[in-house]
């Protein structure tokens, strides 16, 4: 029987190493088919969008020699991503 004194405390909820994505299913689908079918953009570029990190855009020539490399359009650095999963999973979207 547990002491008057002992305080029950609700379990956590388990934690993952992915944060969800802001974007809908629709959007991340959006995102992985572009990144896939590498559209031809006037820019040489596909853009993308991050909630809280800004704008950033991959070259059609790094996507074409499967790197997945976003460069900031403020200029706060690269992101470079394993794949597609890891890109959705950091919170990026086709923009």
């Amino acid at each position: 029987m547990p002491d008057d004194n002992e305080v029950n405390h609700p379990t956590p909820p388990a934690m993952t190493n992915h944060p969800a994505s802001p974007w809908s299913d629709s959007l991340q689908q959006q995102t992985r088919q572009a990144i896939e079918e590498m559209p031809l953009t006037p820019d040489g570029r596909l853009h993308f969008k991050h909630s809280t990190l800004g704008y950033a855009s991959a070259t059609l020539e790094d996507l074409c020699n499967d790197r997945l490399v976003l460069r900031s359009k403020t200029g706060c650095g690269d992101y470079v991503f394993d794949g597609i999963d890891a890109l959705l999973q950091a919170g990026w979207a086709v923009d």
